[in-house]
């Protein structure tokens, strides 16, 4: 982090502007490709010893969510720094206010750095609503030594049909046997599926929403009370146009100034008695 502002100014804007770019990414990831977070592995087993051989059929996991908020939240760190960095330097130190949620204690921030503040965690709320959740139609465990969901094995039989004959009435004296030829299904083999995911249980998602949501009502009265401050009544204004305007317009009511300069246009002189 930059030490004096003028080296913080020069870098903030790229860094807010990067960490914009990394959640809009992120944001596209979770809801348009997120079957990149999911994997798995199929085998066939045969139940006949003459039964066909079927290969075995995988797909790799090639991300998970936790690695991927990871990355995110590197470039949005460096952003919000960044920018409350920037807040808290120009501040008047007058309007401020503790930020504490649930007991966690964030520190004593200006009413500027705490309404950018509520901006950047509404964007980081988008990122969270966006994170896909796992499959609640399987069974899942979460496999701590691959840091990611393992569903358990699902078992689906392969049959084939087969001819065989069906004795409708047996055969007598006076006639023949009934027969029938039906094709049925035999079972020849079975497939077991394991089932991998990088994403979050949806109870994990709701808690992750709802401390957001805990942490911006929190920003939002920690800014509601640092702008209880009295006001500083700066009479400025006044003064500034006077200095713009004099000697070329009509002095206002009130104004020491009176218009009397000889370059000044004539339609806008007016000399005083």
């Amino acid at each position: 982090m930059a030490n004096k502002l003028h080296e913080l100014l020069a870098v903030e804007q790229d860094r807010k502007h990067k960490a914009n770019q990394v959640v809009g990414e992120a944001i596209n990831t979770f809801k348009k490709n997120d079957t990149l977070f999911d994997g798995m592995v199929k085998r066939y087993l045969a139940l006949e010893e003459d039964s066909e051989q079927i290969p075995d059929e995988s797909k790799e996991m090639g991300l998970t969510v936790q690695k991927k908020m990871g990355e995110v939240a590197e470039s949005v760190v460096a952003g919000l720094d960044a920018q409350l960095s920037k807040e808290e330097t120009n501040a008047s130190g007058e309007a401020r206010a503790d930020l504490e949620v649930e007991g966690v204690k964030f520190g004593n921030f200006s009413a500027t750095s705490l309404l950018a503040l509520e901006g950047q965690i509404t964007k980081i709320r988008d990122l969270y609503q966006a994170l896909p959740t796992l499959d609640p139609s399987r069974k899942w465990n979460f496999d701590s030594q691959n840091g990611h969901y393992r569903s358990e094995d699902e078992v689906k039989f392969r049959s084939v049909k087969r001819p065989k004959v069906i004795v409708k009435y047996e055969a007598t004296e006076k006639h023949p046997a009934q027969t029938e030829l039906l094709y049925l299904d035999f079972q020849v083999g079975k497939y077991e599926t394991v089932y991998f995911s990088g994403k979050v249980t949806p109870a994990q998602k709701d808690l992750m929403l709802k401390r957001l949501d805990q942490l911006l009502e929190a920003i939002k009265i920690a800014r509601s009370k640092a702008n209880t401050t009295e006001v500083k009544n700066i009479k400025l204004g006044n003064q500034i146009f006077d200095f713009i305007n004099r000697d070329v317009f009509l002095s206002r009511p009130g104004s020491t100034l009176r218009a009397h300069s000889a370059n000044a246009p004539h339609h806008f002189c007016q000399y005083s008695s």
